[in-house]
């Protein structure tokens, strides 16, 4: 019974280490011919000066008045909470002037 095992692992493997030579070398020349066009192709990219570029000055003014905005609303809320706490919110409400200033340009 062992020795029928063993003759099927030993055939299995007679067929198996051949195989995954012819088979093993074509999966690998396919990945190298694939790498090889996306490192030119990134070459070039970059060659011509980045892969994308950044953003324009209108969506960092956008950005800043979104952030803007949402500090604002916080700031708001914050102000809420200690009024109702009876804590002083002047320095909080000289916050949130700025940002109201911040956001009207």
């Amino acid at each position: 019974m062992k020795l029928n095992k063993t003759l099927k692992q030993f055939i299995a493997l007679l067929i198996a280490f051949p195989l995954s030579f012819i088979i093993g070398n074509e999966i690998l020349a396919n990945n190298i011919s694939e790498k090889f066009e996306y490192e030119i192709s990134t070459d070039s990219i970059l060659a011509c000066g980045g892969g994308g570029g950044g953003t324009s000055p209108a969506d960092k003014a956008a950005k800043k008045a979104r952030q803007a905005k949402s500090k604002l609303m916080f700031k708001k809320k914050q102000l809420s909470k200690m009024a109702a706490s009876g804590e002083d919110t002047t320095k909080l409400e000289a916050q949130i002037a700025e940002l109201e200033a911040l956001l009207e340009k």
